[in-house]
């Protein structure tokens, strides 16, 4: 018997002790407020292998503010690439990488630009090359993600409308009306005049200005707003026949009938 209690702690400290670490997941990418599963491995130094415990392990996450690990349950928190690694008794794991997505109904939004770089351009960042400046897109979507689809419709119609004032405000009397001011006269049918064509009314607010607020949000973007808005002056600008107002809509309305 002494034999044996002198044997077993020994065994229970090589049994604790992985030479190497290997961890893996079930999915590379995963969308914001879904999870993968881990899964962590130690090879001993005869060549077997176990699968570790959870209690364990301790994970490192960069950025740190991107996922958090519940046992082996990985859960993202915010878009981007998100690297992982696991540890056990000071011995560290492989290093993987995971994509975290943004998508909302169905839609993968662009990663958040950084905004030193975002703004140091008029332009900005568009890198889905869908015509809306990517932060301005990010936040159509959340704001407006649990409100009936023709709000996210209008809003990056307007995102669109406002990239053609800053790209050629020279045109802004030739823009005016069918770019700048078509979502607002979009917008406008879906709030009033849309029962009386037998289509449902569908919006309930201004969409159109929390947009252009958006995206004339640097003293070099609002100045070239301003030299558009300051050669609409001279001329007048009807409002279109209440009938008509819904061709303004650049996108497909179909979809949107009773």
């Amino acid at each position: 018997m002494k034999i044996f209690i002198i044997l077993f702690p020994t065994l229970l400290l090589f049994a604790n002790n992985f030479k190497t670490i290997t961890l893996e997941s079930n999915a590379t990418t995963v969308n914001v407020g879904d999870t993968v599963k881990l899964t962590t491995t130690g090879t001993y130094s005869d060549g077997s292998s176990s699968s570790a415990v959870d209690e364990n392990i301790t994970y490192t996450i960069s950025p740190t503010d991107s996922a958090v690990v519940n046992g082996s349950v990985f859960r993202a928190k915010k878009d981007g690439n998100v690297t992982v690694q696991a540890a056990i008794d000071g011995v560290n794991s492989n290093t993987i990488t995971l994509n975290i997505t943004w998508v909302v109904n169905g839609h993968v939004l662009p990663p958040e630009p950084e905004k030193a770089l975002n703004d140091s351009t008029l332009l900005g960042i568009d890198s889905n090359n869908n015509g809306v400046r990517d932060d301005v897109e990010r936040w159509i979507y959340e704001t407006y993600k649990d409100k009936h689809p023709i709000h996210v419709d209008i809003g990056m119609q307007a995102g669109r409308a406002y990239k053609q004032v800053l790209e050629t405000p020279e045109r802004a009397k030739e823009i005016h009306d069918t770019v700048v001011n078509a979502p607002l006269f979009c917008a406008s049918y879906y709030m009033y005049y849309a029962k009386l064509f037998d289509d449902p009314i569908l919006v309930h607010e201004r969409i159109d200005a929390p947009v252009k607020s958006k995206y004339f949000n640097t003293k070099d973007r609002n100045d070239v707003y301003w030299r558009y808005d300051k050669l609409l002056s001279g001329d007048s600008y009807p409002l279109p026949d209440i009938e008509k107002e819904k061709s303004f809509c650049d996108f497909d309305t179909s979809k949107y009938k009773k």
